[in-house]
């Protein structure tokens, strides 16, 4: 085995990538297209139908923050399982975190459904939009369970390089949440004009097909990982342990970022509801970008983490020096894309010629950010797949729950450089972020070579 993995030649291994990374883009992308398409149907609604739906985006991904965890540590042990050719591990973990998904998503989802008043009361200081926020947010949460257990089921496929398959799931969301939108938005075919509230439901039908699909995937697609007994499963202490471990370390990263995320996002509200409806369909070119790396990511900790069981370890640079040339060259093709196709993609949105050039000058930001988000997530994902869970969560801590907000609030509510202020905690972030991922990564792998020669 170890003979067969070291003669791979740079063409094999990048179509390794290729044949993980580009399912997984595409379903990523596919994610982004559905807020976009979202966004678009809402935006006929007004810019505070715009406003409303994205102030719910920061604290629903708080709580989604802890699955989306559980989601990067199935990931990975079922990678290394798969390197080691180890199935009952594999399934030990994935079932365990599965258990433990439903139970907690059903007790937040249903805590935060309840307390969705006082929730987006803090989370959206504009009057004329927070009861728009507040219907949003407590259907939303109240099916909680279809989003955090289709994550998981799609994050174990994932980890066994299976991105077609979560491809199929996130397409079939996508179709189902867009024609239900069509329905209940503003009223077809009979229907209601249910506005937000139909945008809403229109996302929880997306989500519960996505979970139903993905379930039936793992049932009749995956012969590595099974469904078979998670309920009746002995739980391990050993296994335990080492989910405590992973998972909680990645939560508590997780919750720092979309912590700091919020914070910016409250003061961010603060702001008109004009200025902020731009904001947002920006920041919807920067969630593209994060879709490209999040397909690099998926590659990057499924192929080091089954290089890591195999203790292939020489395999693991390659594969992440591949990762992030492709991740440069994707990022100055977005960048330019952005730049010359700015005016078209407001023009979507907007009508006033004021709001679209203030669309065209957030563009360069959002530009320019392209590369560090990537590169970041690839460094990120490749000391996940090398085992490193401490390094991650620090950086996230300092960066987004400590710089950002930082200088989010002195640049808006100190100097008063409105919007402005808000993109330049952004780059200082990223910078900040980027430069302490390269470092520690490089660290990381050095640690790792080190293992090879042992």
């Amino acid at each position: 085995m170890e003979a067969s993995v070291q003669k791979k030649t740079t063409a094999e291994k990048l179509k390794q990538i290729a044949s993980i990374g580009i399912p997984a883009v595409i379903e990523s992308i596919i994610s982004v297209l559905i807020g976009s398409i979202d966004t678009k149907m809402i935006s006929g609604l007004g810019k505070g139908a715009v406003s409303a739906v994205s102030f719910t985006s920061q604290p629903k991904l708080i709580i989604l923050s802890i699955f989306f965890a559980m989601g990067t540590a199935v990931s990975v042990f079922v990678a290394q399982a798969l390197g080691r050719k180890d199935g009952e591990e594999a399934n030990a973990y994935f079932q365990t975190i599965l258990r433990i998904t439903v139970i907690l998503s059903l007790v937040l989802g249903i805590l935060c459904g309840l307390l969705a008043v006082p929730i987006m009361s803090v989370c959206n200081r504009q009057p004329d939009t927070v009861g728009m926020s507040i219907s949003f947010f407590r259907i939303i949460m109240f099916f909680l369970v279809f989003n955090t257990v289709s994550i998981v089921l799609n994050a174990a496929l994932r980890g066994i390089g299976k991105t077609r398959l979560t491809l199929i799931s996130s397409v079939s969301m996508g179709v189902v949440d867009i024609f239900v939108n069509y329905l209940l938005i503003e009223g077809h075919w009979g229907f209601p004009k249910l506005g937000v509230v139909g945008d809403a439901l229109g996302t929880v039908c997306g989500m519960a097909t996505a979970c139903v699909i993905s379930i039936l995937l793992i049932s009749r697609r995956s012969e590595f990982l099974s469904l078979k007994g998670i309920f009746t499963r002995k739980n391990d202490p050993e296994i335990m342990k080492n989910v405590h471990v992973k998972v909680g370390n990645t939560v508590i990263e997780n919750l720092f970022t979309r912590i700091g995320f919020l914070l910016s996002s409250i003061i961010i509200s603060s702001l008109s509801s004009d200025v902020t409806a731009v904001y947002s369909v920006t920041m919807i070119l920067l969630n593209y970008s994060f879709s490209f790396g999040d397909g690099l990511q998926a590659a990057v900790v499924t192929l080091t983490g089954q290089s890591m069981g195999a203790k292939q370890y020489r395999e693991i640079k390659d594969y992440v020096r591949l990762s992030r040339i492709l991740g440069v060259v994707v990022s100055v093709v977005l960048s330019a894309v952005y730049i010359i196709f700015a005016r078209r993609f407001f023009n979507q949105f907007f009508q006033d010629e004021e709001a679209i050039a203030q669309g065209i000058s957030y563009t360069y930001v959002a530009a320019g950010l392209t590369l560090l988000q990537i590169i970041r997530i690839i460094n990120v994902a490749a000391m996940r797949g090398m085992g490193e869970v401490k390094a991650p969560r620090i950086m996230a801590t300092v960066c987004v729950l400590i710089i950002s907000p930082a200088v989010a609030f002195t640049m808006t509510s100190v100097l008063h450089y409105g919007v402005w202020g808000i993109w330049a905690a952004s780059v200082t972030s990223q910078i900040c972020w980027f430069i302490m991922s390269c470092v520690k990564e490089h660290q990381c792998m050095q640690r790792v070579l080190s293992l090879e020669s042992a």
